[in-house]
């Protein structure tokens, strides 16, 4: 229905009628403001979340700009998001939500996360050896225990979602009764132009650490660490 106009008249004989112009209706879509980009819906900034626009899935923080360059962003407790320089945003799996919590609490700070998986509470009764990394991972952020498979696992994870080029390895250490199976993880880390790979360990470091042996960033090979032997990459 039109909207009609309503006539007032005055004392005096005076006659008015009100301004019916229609109200213009509120602007959604992007807005750049000074370089930084935000998106609007019905006239209001979208702000401390997650949202497709199109096909993609953008995140924003609490003032309403958009999130860029993140290995991995909180938008809950149960939410991450790995998001590009474009600001598209993925969502990460459970393993890698429950491994962004644990680099949060620890500031993100690789040595810390390491020392995390270290100290998990050792379990050699798991019977995890064929579980795949996702598994193990998973069991080990939720029980805070696991053998050696565990501990690389929750690192691994760890190190993924934080952006490092990491990767699952199972092999066997040698003993001095033979060898038994084992895991941990390989980070590729470019060194002076040529990419290099160092060990991390967090079961050797549980199991030896206290005794003055490190597993955090070693070579193959090196003094005082396990000879590793018959191992592949398995993430």
């Amino acid at each position: 229905m039109a909207e009609q106009s309503t006539v007032i008249d005055y004392v005096d004989g005076t006659v008015e009628t009100p301004d019916v112009t229609p109200t213009p209706k509120v602007k959604s879509g992007w807005k750049t403001v000074k370089g930084v980009k935000y998106y609007y819906e019905n006239g209001k900034k979208v702000t401390n979340k997650a949202k497709k626009i199109g096909k993609y899935t953008y995140c924003f923080d609490k003032n309403g700009k958009l999130v860029t360059n993140k290995p991995y962003y909180k938008v809950s407790r149960n939410a991450y998001y790995k998001i590009k320089k474009n600001g598209r945003a993925t969502k990460l799996s459970d393993v890698e939500t429950m491994a962004a919590n644990v680099l949060e609490r620890n500031k993100g700070n690789l040595k810390k996360a390491f020392n995390w998986s270290a100290s998990l509470t050792y379990d050699g009764n798991t019977k995890f050896a064929k579980n795949t990394p996702a598994e193990y991972g998973v069991f080990g952020f939720k029980t805070g225990a696991g053998d050696c498979y565990v501990m690389a696992a929750t690192f691994y994870w760890m190190a993924k979602v934080a952006g490092y080029d990491a990767h699952f390895v199972k092999g066997y250490a040698l003993t001095k009764k033979g060898k038994n199976s084992h895991a941990w993880v390989e980070i590729d880390q470019k060194v002076g132009g040529k990419t290099k790979t160092y060990v991390y360990d967090p079961n050797f470091q549980h199991e030896y650490g206290p005794k003055g042996y490190n597993g955090y960033k070693i070579t193959y090979g090196a003094k005082g660490t396990l000879k590793y032997v018959n191992y592949k990459r398995v993430n």
